[in-house]
């Protein structure tokens, strides 16, 4: 009675609407008090206690925070125009820079939505003065955003990694092999829909080889804060949460340089060599450095806002996760009470199934529950209560975190309730109605049934790249393995 209450209620409050912490909180607080004598909420206050302090999940907003900060400086820009002198030759023109710039910023921010945000608002207008297909283009920029939750560090592989308490470190190491590799599967059918359909992308100009070397300049930074972060965590030097501090620490210093770089600069030469009697180097550097009258003062206005802004959506966005965990954990704490964690675990292990038709089973359960539930809701709500039944029938968590999380990126563009279908939407739109105010004509609307259709080559891409999981669990296993040693 009471399991077949919970999944009513549960259906019943996402149909509805019902935000996803507030339906799993008056779950949580409805089944305790119509099947146990055991008040909830006198253990509610030490399960957000619990939560909160925990160590590996403090992480969450730090990585936020990194990807706000390198969203707001210009790094992403610049990083863009970087990569799409390398690879913008091949079939596929530009599009192919979507997947390779969201995979290199997925390895620094962690965060979907910020990846999406960054390389779109950085991305379209291009796309649109060079006759592409919007479909195609705003589907790359979609999916490749979702290689913010695969690629290290992931958000969703602590918050995975936190619910089964598997090894984050090992998780991070699963994800390396199968991120790229989607990432690589995304540009390959990217060249085959234009050597197919030619019409789609423009054959761009080639550029020289001294402009693509310059560029590289400019993934210095990147560069520098996915050492800082990843290496920190792989040298044993520091836990997640450290590494993630160091990549704020990174990122801020990075992100104020951008800024204020130049004004610093001419202030401190100009302080260094004298007025009117500098020489030689000094002299050269002052007249590509001036002083000008208001920038040192303006450049730290700019930090500031930058700052503020990046705190102040870093704290939405946390936020928002951190009471979808609690609700998750409080729920899980009703039914584990209720028996009914035990209940479904021992139903799923009555069915006698072996761990592939099992993982096989759930993939199908996740593509349906994907296409109405919101992915990260769907991550927290369901694992707690699947995971004693794939630890009963021997499945490896690491290897099915992996294949999660790709479910949970599909999720994030499946229609109708992906969330990076709406950013990119909006983002579009917001595109859209600044380049025709500049041209001084009517704006172009588009649908969000353009942004469906996009999406769609990628989804089968993400359904390929989970059938080589389970027909090749090695392609996870392989690197963690070797370098923690296998279980």
């Amino acid at each position: 009675m009471a399991i077949t209450s919970a999944f009513l209620m549960m259906g019943g409050f996402f149909l509805i609407g019902v935000y996803v912490a507030g339906a799993l909180g008056v779950l949580s607080l409805i089944l305790m008090y119509a099947f146990s004598d055991a008040p909830l909420w006198n253990i509610m206050g030490n399960k957000a206690w619990e939560t909160n302090t925990n160590f590996i999940l403090i992480a969450v907003p730090l990585f936020l925070l990194m990807g706000e900060l390198m969203l707001r400086s210009g790094m992403g820009e610049r990083m863009y125009g970087a990569v799409s002198r390398w690879i913008s030759f091949l079939p596929g023109g530009l599009i192919h820079t979507n997947i390779a710039s969201c995979a290199i910023f997925a390895a620094c921010s962690g965060s979907s939505v910020a990846t999406s945000a960054t390389i779109s608002r950085v991305s379209l207008p291009t796309f649109r003065s060079r006759g592409y297909s919007e479909r195609l283009v705003i589907g790359s920029l979609a999916a490749g955003g979702t290689l913010g939750i695969l690629i290290p560090p992931s958000i969703g592989l602590i918050v995975y990694g936190v619910l089964v308490e598997e090894s984050i470190g090992r998780l991070y190491l699963a994800g390396f092999i199968p991120g790229f590799l989607l990432a690589l599967m995304m540009m390959a059918m990217i060249v085959g829909a234009a050597i197919l359909f030619p019409s789609i992308a423009p054959k761009e100009p080639g550029t020289s080889w001294r402009l693509k070397f310059m560029g590289l300049f400019s993934m210095i930074p990147v560069v520098i804060i996915i050492m800082v972060v990843l290496g920190s965590i792989y040298a044993g030097w520091a836990t997640p949460t450290e590494a993630a501090a160091f990549g704020v620490t990174g990122a801020l210093v990075l992100a104020l340089f951008n800024n204020s770089g130049p004004a610093i600069m001419g202030w401190f030469l100009n302080m260094l060599g004298g007025s009117g009697s500098s020489t030689g180097m000094i002299a050269n550097l002052q007249e590509r450095y001036p002083v000008v009258d208001g920038q040192l003062r303006q450049s730290m206005t700019i930090n500031f806002d930058m700052i503020k802004d990046s705190i102040l959506s870093t704290v939405r966005t946390s936020s928002m996760i951190m009471l979808i965990v609690v609700s998750a954990f409080t729920l899980s704490f009703a039914f584990a009470r209720l028996g009914i964690s035990h209940d479904i675990s021992q139903w799923i292990i009555g069915m006698d199934l072996s761990s592939t038709q099992l993982v096989i089973v759930l993939v199908i359960f996740y593509l349906l529950l994907g296409t109405f539930m919101e992915s990260f809701a769907m991550l927290v709500t369901t694992v707690p209560i699947l995971a004693p039944a794939l630890v009963a029938t021997g499945v490896d968590l690491v290897w099915f975190g992996i294949i999660m999380v790709i479910l949970v990126e599909a999720a994030l563009i499946s229609p109708p309730e992906g969330i990076n279908l709406y950013v990119l939407h909006g983002v579009r739109r917001d595109v859209q109605a600044e380049m025709a105010e500049a041209a001084g004509a009517a704006e172009e609307v588009g649908t969000i049934t353009d942004v469906y259709i996009g999406v769609l080559p990628f989804m089968a891409v993400m359904a390929t790249m989970i059938i080589l999981l389970i027909a090749f669990p090695e392609i996870a296993l392989w690197l963690p393995d070797q370098i923690k040693g296998s279980r």
